[in-house]
């Protein structure tokens, strides 16, 4: 699918306020982590609420838009869920974050064979993210008990997707017609 320019430019700017985010974590740990957590939650609702909105717009006269619904439901708990997690403990909260890395990244591997079987040329990428999400979750479980060094690896899991991000602004897609 291409990209409009004004797509464009918003990715672009998502990744370097990404880039910007990361640097402040690395910068002071300390503050990072409650800025992870807020980010995560604020992240999770509007997403939740953007995917309810396309469902009580467009999908209710679509083939499977009751599961754009619950898809908006879960990401909506999901999000007020993270945002309760601000006042546990912080093993629990890295905990979760790893199981968002390793569920991601499964994903993404899952989509990367799907992709293949498919024979789409475009599958590297998908698998190649997939296994740095699996690898981020890792080690997140390898550093469970340092919050400092889980708020690094954060930083560097988000300046990996700002870099994806931004490599897939520019990436040249095909078009496809249908006759």
């Amino acid at each position: 699918m291409r990209m409009t320019k004004m797509q464009k430019i918003k990715n672009i700017l998502i990744a370097i306020s990404m880039i910007l985010m990361a640097a402040l974590f690395i910068l002071d740990s300390d503050l990072g982590y409650d800025v992870i957590v807020i980010l995560l939650s604020v992240y999770f609702i509007v997403n939740g609420i953007r995917t309810l909105w396309f469902f009580f717009t467009m999908a209710p006269r679509m083939v499977g838009g009751r599961r754009i619904l619950y898809q908006g439901i879960l990401i909506l708990n999901l999000g007020i869920f993270t945002m309760v997690l601000n006042v546990t403990p912080t093993v629990y909260v890295m905990l979760y974050l790893c199981g968002v890395y390793l569920f991601t990244g499964g994903i993404d591997i899952m989509n990367a064979v799907d992709a293949k079987k498919m024979g789409s040329p475009f599958f590297k990428r998908k698998l190649i993210t997939g296994i740095i999400n699996v690898l981020i979750g890792v080690l997140c479980v390898v550093f469970l008990r340092d919050t400092e060094m889980l708020v690094y690896v954060f930083a560097g899991g988000f300046i990996y997707k700002a870099v994806i991000r931004i490599i897939a602004t520019y990436q040249k897609s095909e078009m496809v017609y249908v006759q």
